[in-house]
């Protein structure tokens, strides 16, 4: 691409977020207990305080949660294992390879990469007026 690239800003830092403001959104009944389950809660707590996040984009939260947890789940096993096995590239590496390219697209597409954070669009709500589902999760319980 030609042109200037933006300047990347850091994601908000979790310590900056409001712990008693900011309220998980619950996960898919589908979502893998373990790893999974902790990317959901930390994944979309970012999304919610930086208003992105919305009932659109709940399969591919749960889809990027479950890709993390392979990715670390098949790296751990190239640290124990190695990445060759008899001269030959390791089926866990792969794994991992694999993993984390999906990771990275779905990650783009949900706007938590550097690049496209700024490409991320607050959410409306439904028929473009109102509140975003975010908002719901923003709203100190009362």
């Amino acid at each position: 691409m030609q042109g200037r690239k933006p300047v990347p800003r850091p994601l908000i830092d979790l310590e900056d977020l409001p712990s008693s403001g900011v309220r998980v959104p619950p996960y898919p009944k589908t979502l893998p207990e373990g790893m999974p389950r902790e990317c959901w809660n930390e994944i979309t707590r970012v999304m919610v305080a930086k208003n992105i996040y919305d009932e659109d984009c709940i399969s591919i939260v749960e889809a990027y949660c479950i890709q993390r947890a392979r990715f670390l789940e098949a790296n751990a096993k190239v640290d124990e294992h190695g990445a060759l096995l008899s001269g030959r590239i390791s089926g866990w590496l792969r794994v991992a390879n694999d993993a984390n390219d999906r990771m990275l697209k779905m990650a783009s597409e949900l706007g938590l990469t550097p690049v496209t954070r700024h490409r991320a669009g607050k959410t409306k709500g439904s028929a473009g007026g109102g509140e975003g589902l975010a908002s719901k999760f923003l709203k100190k319980a009362g």
